[in-house]
């Protein structure tokens, strides 16, 4: 079940509500059924108790006793003799020796007959069977038995009528739920979207009043929450001015100072301090997400970041998948994944590989090295922010614990996703990064 959406499930409820409302008609009749004769018997045995009702009536009363016993679907008329134009027929031949057994228990001498009377002596109506009795007085009862005990609508059963109009108005009801279930699945749509981008994605006000209701709210928590990551950028900016204005002032200074070990210490930590404000504005102020989205093929993107990473080829390897690889991100976004995930694989091992290619309507870029790889217990935990798996506080080897983080935040913002995953018998970590091919993305 989880896997169909409300329409679906509303459709399945109705489905089997109308199953099962037919389900227990069906038992119903069959065991009522077991309980009264079947409608031919009953007929034998009307047809039987009205020859009695006429046999023992006297002639004047007669008429009175025809117009009790006809009823909707079964019609009687005395009449002199069988009508000579009275044709028999085989058709009707299990009723109507059912009959003659019946009327031959209460008179043994009367001759039942079965067939098709003249349509001008016969009473209005649809499907009829006609029986022909014998009276005491010698004259014939001539029985008309239609289907129009069934009550009809247009000439069909009621109860068909029936089913047809429950079918129609549960067809009907699923498309009025689809209807006003349509504003919940571009609520749920728009909600996705905005996990992947900080611009609020406003959503018609549209349905039933709790739904409004709860669209206005989500409205309003965009607005807020689009207000709080404002003031979050506005802070790290104004902060990080301050900060570079010290760290300016600090590594002038630092110029000005004798040649020495302290110095040069001093400026390794100062540019360390520079880098480590960098990358967490970068992450923090989400710089990628305000770039202008354009179409690039992943795979000269990778090529030529490989070849500017300036690294001999004993290093680094560029596979290219061939066919162009057009995706829908800025440029700078995507080298700045690729550098960075580059940049880890030649820092933690020997060689980087890097190829590209197209699985499921995905652009991927996979990138592997001969590394000591990362324990499985880390692989969840490496993209969160300052996560660093090498415990050393050395930027040579751990690094500010944000790289990995930035390039998530990246890839979620344009539908991307990455995977790490740790390569056959402890050889190094592969990195996997899909997007959506231009051509898929919505």
């Amino acid at each position: 079940m989880n896997r169909f959406g409300i329409v679906a499930r509303i459709a399945l409820i109705v489905t089997a509500a109308l199953f099962l409302s037919q389900l227990a008609i069906v038992i119903s009749y069959v065991w009522q059924s077991e309980r009264s004769p079947l409608p031919p018997y009953a007929i034998a045995d009307r047809i039987t108790a009205v020859v009695r009702l006429i046999d023992e009536t006297a002639p004047e009363n007669r008429q009175a006793a025809l117009d009790v016993a006809s009823v909707n679907g079964f019609h009687v008329a005395v009449l002199p003799a069988v009508p000579a134009t009275f044709e028999d027929s085989l058709g009707f031949a299990r009723m109507r020796l059912m009959t003659q057994k019946m009327v031959k228990a209460y008179a043994s001498d009367r001759v039942v007959r079965s067939g098709t009377l003249d349509p001008a002596l016969r009473a209005p109506g649809g499907l009829k069977i006609d029986f022909a009795v014998g009276l005491k007085t010698g004259e014939a009862a001539i029985f008309t038995v239609s289907d129009d005990t069934t009550l009809r609508l247009f000439n069909m059963p009621i109860g068909f009528i029936a089913g047809f109009f429950g079918v129609a108005v549960a067809l009907i009801a699923v498309l009025a739920v689809a209807r006003e279930t349509r504003p919940l699945v571009r609520l749920a749509e728009s909600i996705d979207e905005l996990g992947n981008r900080v611009e609020p994605v406003e959503v018609e006000e549209k349905g039933a009043r709790e739904l409004r209701t709860l669209i206005r709210a989500i409205n309003n928590m965009q607005e807020r929450i689009l207000r709080l990551v404002g003031n979050r950028t506005l802070f790290l900016g104004a902060i990080s001015h301050d900060l570079k204005t010290y760290l300016t002032r600090f590594r002038l200074r630092l110029e000005m100072m004798p040649p020495g070990s302290h110095r040069d210490r001093a400026v390794v930590d100062v540019e360390a301090m520079e880098q480590l404000l960098n990358d967490v504005l970068l992450f923090a102020g989400d710089a990628s997400l305000n770039s202008e989205v354009e179409t690039v093929d992943l795979g000269q993107v990778a090529e030529r970041c490989a070849i500017e990473a300036n690294l001999p080829p004993t290093q680094i390897a560029y596979h290219s998948a061939g066919a162009a690889l057009n995706v829908r991100i800025p440029e700078r976004a995507l080298c700045r994944v690729i550098d960075n995930l580059v940049s880890n694989a030649v820092r933690y091992g020997k060689r980087a590989d890097v190829r590209t290619e197209q699985r499921q309507g995905m652009a991927c870029l996979v990138i592997e090295d001969d590394g000591p790889g990362i324990a499985e217990d880390d692989i969840a935990s490496v993209f969160e922010p300052f996560f660093r798996g090498e415990p050393s506080r050395n930027r040579a080897h751990g690094g500010t614990g944000l790289g990995l983080s930035i390039v998530r935040q990246i890839l979620d913002a344009h539908g991307g996703t990455i995977i790490l995953s740790n390569r056959a018998r402890g050889q190094g970590l592969r990195a996997t990064v899909c997007l959506p091919l231009a051509g898929r993305l919505q």
